[in-house]
């Protein structure tokens, strides 16, 4: 079946979704990035989806789709588990003339939603808002480059065993895990290797076990994973965390966490913030607790994800104290820490054979006022490390000086360590705060306190390979 691609213009126009899970959030997410209006009709909704009725950023009927429902609507998405449910949306759909788009039920589609990767006005499958067809024909290349001959093998293979797959596995939510697990399986090598009939073999062996209900490699229900997202780049995140994420139920994530890493999730996962808002509020910790203990006990696979390290500063000790207490298994997957990869991004290691054969780390936002370190102590450690150090800067700066610290120490703030916008400045440490507070850095920061600090100039332009350094005068 042929489709023709078109970009559709939403403004102001009326969009109905039937359902209320985690995909129909994503589908109202998109309409409502694409200008729409939208209603949803369902008798249950996910938490965002709630938290956007309650704003009026919807309009929601708390019931399930009846006939007339889709009275005005210009475009409707049917993301229920329900075929009948869905046959009733496309016969009013057809009636009315209504373009409508059943969730993984082609029968009753008049369009598919492809997969978009937006940056600004650049989306793919490929349109540059009508402002430059020649840089439209020069990404088309590239994405031609990236996805080759055997890419289309694969798929092809794929749309040849679909049929058999929905036969032997008829559980529409087991048969939606097992498709992604195996384009993530390693049978589109054989296609590269001209092994057709191995990669055959290998589907085939994926597909035995889920029509088998063998689930002994699959992760266990009612499972909470504390996750480290790592310092920021979502591509620092472990092979292993990526591996959860991709099959977790839910995604419980705060505001350190990159939103790029969020949408790795599986395109069924439940999305849930429990950081800081822009409005200042924050879900406390044991409000966070009770939620993934409340997650867990629906029988559901829980991937909290932390910035960093879950047990570097991220209270995933406290998290994983509380599911022990509650009896709710979990398991802790290590991460990359800011107090290593914030200095590593811009040249500066921790250690060094001639200048630093120990180095300690503290939580900066915790050095202001009442400090219970030991400051005679870290002031004759050789590095030092401060995550989240920029608001304590001046506190933490005095303490190590009173403490007898030279005023001449290298040191060395970096913010938004490893993303594109990262910034560094480096000085000493009776100049570094000056230096913070003219090129005016925001947080998150990392404060690297130590000789180490100087390695950075000897390592040339590998240190400031994608920031932006401001050194002293």
């Amino acid at each position: 079946m042929s489709f023709y691609p078109v970009f559709l213009n939403l403004q102001g126009r009326h969009a109905v979704v039937v359902g209320g899970g985690a995909i129909a959030e994503q589908k109202v997410v998109g309409l409502l990035e694409a200008g729409a209006r939208v209603t949803v009709v369902s008798p249950e909704l996910t938490w965002k989806l709630e938290d956007l009725a309650a704003t009026g950023a919807i309009a929601v009927r708390r019931r399930a789709y009846q006939r007339g429902d889709l009275e005005g609507a210009f475009l409707t998405i049917a993301a229920t588990d329900d075929r009948s449910a869905n046959a009733d949306v496309w016969a009013e759909a057809e009636q009315r003339g209504i373009l409508l788009n059943a969730v993984d039920d082609l029968p009753h589609c008049s369009f598919i939603a492809p997969a978009i990767h937006r940056a600004g006005d650049i989306a793919v499958a490929v349109s540059t808002a009508g402002k430059s067809p020649a840089l439209a024909v020069r990404l088309r290349e590239r994405i031609r480059a990236l996805i080759g001959r055997a890419d289309a093998e694969f798929l092809d293979l794929l749309g040849e065993l679909r049929p058999a797959v929905a036969a032997r596995v008829p559980d529409q939510k087991v048969r939606t895990r097992l498709w992604y697990e195996i384009v993530d399986s390693d049978a589109v090598e054989y296609v590269r290797r001209g092994d057709v009939a191995g990669a055959r073999r290998r589907i085939d062996e994926l597909v035995a076990r889920a029509a088998s209900g063998d689930v002994a490699e699959s992760p266990p229900r009612g499972m909470v994973y504390l996750v480290g997202a790592g310092p920021g780049d979502p591509g620092l995140v472990t092979v292993r965390g990526l591996e959860v994420l991709r099959t977790a139920d839910v995604v419980v994530y705060d505001r350190l966490v990159h939103p790029a890493l969020v949408e790795r999730a599986a395109p069924w996962a439940e999305r849930i913030f429990v950081g800081k808002r822009a409005d200042g509020h924050s879900i406390d910790q044991e409000k966070t607790n009770d939620v993934l203990i409340a997650l867990a006990r629906q029988g559901r696979v829980v991937a909290r994800l932390k910035g960093g390290d879950p047990f570097v500063f991220g209270r995933g000790a406290e998290e994983g104290e509380a599911l022990h207490a509650a009896g709710v298994p979990f398991e802790v997957i290590p991460g990359v820490s800011s107090a290593i990869a914030a200095p590593g991004a811009v040249g500066i290691p921790v250690t060094h054979r001639r200048f630093a054969s120990a180095f300690a780390v503290a939580a900066g936002h915790e050095c202001e006022g009442e400090s219970d370190l030991d400051w005679n102590a870290l002031a004759r450690i050789p590095t030092l490390v401060f995550l989240m150090g920029l608001r304590g800067l001046s506190h933490i700066t005095a303490r190590l000086l009173a403490h007898g610290a030279r005023p001449d120490t290298p040191a060395a703030v970096i913010a938004s360590a490893t993303l594109p916008e990262e910034r560094a400045v480096v000085g000493t440490l009776a100049t570094i705060e000056a230096l913070a507070r003219e090129a005016r850095l925001e947080s998150p920061a990392t404060l690297v306190v130590g000789e180490v600090v100087t390695v950075r100039e000897r390592l040339g332009k590998l240190a400031a390979a994608h920031a932006e350094v401001l050194i002293e005068a």
